[in-house]
């Protein structure tokens, strides 16, 4: 694919993920993301043939995104401790987003779309294995406690889908998920 055609899926997937955000999944419609992006249906039907695609599209991105930061950030040795708490940082970030509908608007494809339940459990699994190089890291260079790598790493990511979906309906505070990371924090470190 083209640079051109790179560029051009990524700016509808850009102006797709705020309207996901503020809406939901399921009232968004191939006009709203035209309207969006500032291209016609044709432009957009070039890339993409379905809100869906777009929405697939813009998890794929969010999950390779992830797992090539913290692979790079392995790769360039930099303490697992400060690759973990960037980690923390981002997913405390999203929390606070003005995207954090997105998190409920992903449930809710998760409901629409049945048919895309091993694509979600692909992603927890992914997620999964994410965190799990990353304690792995922290355990060889001593960093990290010996620890339950799977269990810790499902219990964090489920931690915090639970936390990110919840944040757009119920009141979270800053200092309810900084108690929350911090005991995290102590799992592991």
């Amino acid at each position: 694919m083209s640079n051109k055609s790179n560029t051009t899926k990524k700016k509808i997937i850009d102006s797709s993920v705020q309207l996901f955000a503020d809406k939901g999944y399921q009232v968004i419609t191939m006009k709203d993301i035209c309207d969006s992006c500032g291209m016609s249906r044709g432009g957009v039907y070039r890339y993409f043939s379905s809100t869906k695609e777009i929405f697939i599209a813009m998890l794929d991105r969010d999950i390779d995104d992830d797992i090539k930061a913290v692979k790079q950030a392995i790769e360039k040795k930099v303490p697992a401790k400060v690759i973990f708490d960037n980690y923390l940082d981002h997913e405390k970030n999203a929390i606070f987003s003005d995207n954090r509908g997105l998190f409920f608007a992903t449930h809710e494809f998760a409901f629409a779309e049945p048919e895309q339940r091993a694509y979600f459990d692909k992603r927890i699994e992914l997620s999964v294995d994410l965190l799990g190089d990353l304690f792995r890291y922290g355990q060889e260079t001593g960093e990290f406690k010996d620890f339950d790598i799977s269990a810790v790493a499902t219990h964090i990511i489920y931690f915090f889908d639970g936390l990110k979906t919840s944040s757009s309906v119920l009141t979270v505070t800053e200092e309810m998920v900084d108690q929350q990371l911090k005991i995290i924090k102590e799992m592991v470190v």
